[in-house]
């Protein structure tokens, strides 16, 4: 059987946009001194019956002037998040505004398990108080689950593929893999992928209401610790990462510099289901593992 052939994957931009900060080299210093980000939230005290009341928010970032009123309409803060972190991404690998981005031969693989909250909360009086009143033309752009996707894409002006992820807490991971695919496959030469998301306290009642929660309130500075046998669950956090993954001949053929992970090898089989419950599941990762050497 002949082999169909394959491109290489690199990857050539990353930024992101966390709890540590929104630049490398205070993201690095964070991560060197253990810094931990998560903190006490005013907002999460104030739902009635919510356990958990910590996060570990994004700290705070500064927008360049063209981020102006018309330009971020459309934007929720996750949204915001996913267009920033991009640009910081598109910028290290040395291809903002490079007119590969508006060639069709470029595109965005995005994912986020929901849209903006205020948003989601302005539509929701369509029926909780049989009102439009508090929507406008912007509303559901910003509500949308694929809002980080699509406005990246009309922010830069891609003209590729557009493939939003919204898989819940795979949806980033996810998104790369599909952005892999799309290069791999040769019918995309530059893929943005990652994830972004935004805090909000319905997100925490999602995992609050399972018993998945930490509930050091008092001490958050002591939370998470997955790999402790005091733990006693997980936080919820904010931000975006963005990776800009390329095929390896065209990086090479622009004076590209290649990140230090070198070839992207994502050949599992990262889309496959292996949910029984909402809390437990088989071995699917050995399953995936599996049909990932079949496919590599």
């Amino acid at each position: 059987m002949t082999r169909i052939q394959t491109r290489r994957v690199v990857v050539t931009g990353a930024a992101g946009i966390t709890g540590l900060g929104s630049d490398w080299p205070t993201i690095l210093e964070g991560l060197r001194s253990r810094r931990n980000c998560v903190r006490f939230m005013p907002s999460f005290a104030e739902v009635k019956g919510l356990n958990s009341q910590v996060a570990a928010p994004a700290a705070p970032f500064e927008l360049p002037p063209h981020y102006t009123r018309k330009r971020m309409r459309t934007m929720g803060r996750n949204a915001l998040l996913a267009v920033r972190s991009t640009e910081l991404a598109l910028e290290r690998a040395g291809l903002l505004g490079d007119e590969v981005l508006t060639s069709g031969r470029a595109g965005v693989s995005y994912g986020s398990s929901s849209g903006s909250s205020d948003a989601l909360e302005e539509m929701s009086h369509v029926r909780v108080s049989k009102s439009a009143r508090n929507i406008n033309a912007t509303s559901y752009v910003r509500m949308m689950y694929h809002t980080a996707a699509a406005n990246i894409s009309m922010f830069f002006g891609f003209q590729g593929r557009v493939i939003p992820t919204i898989s819940a807490c795979t949806a980033g991971s996810q998104g790369i893999g599909y952005a892999f695919e799309a290069i791999r496959s040769g019918s995309q030469d530059v893929m943005v992928a990652g994830g972004a998301e935004e805090l909000c306290p319905t997100e925490a009642a999602v995992f609050d209401t399972l018993y998945a929660t930490s509930t050091c309130n008092d001490e958050p500075e002591c939370t998470p610790k997955p790999f402790d046998v005091e733990r006693d669950g997980l936080v919820i956090g904010e931000g975006a990462c963005t990776l800009i993954l390329e095929n390896r001949d065209h990086a090479l053929a622009r004076g590209a510099s290649l990140l230090p992970v070198g070839v992207v090898d994502i050949d599992g089989d990262f889309e496959r289901g292996d949910c029984i419950a909402i809390r437990a599941a088989p071995d699917g990762a050995a399953l995936g593992i599996g049909l990932a050497s079949v496919d590599s």
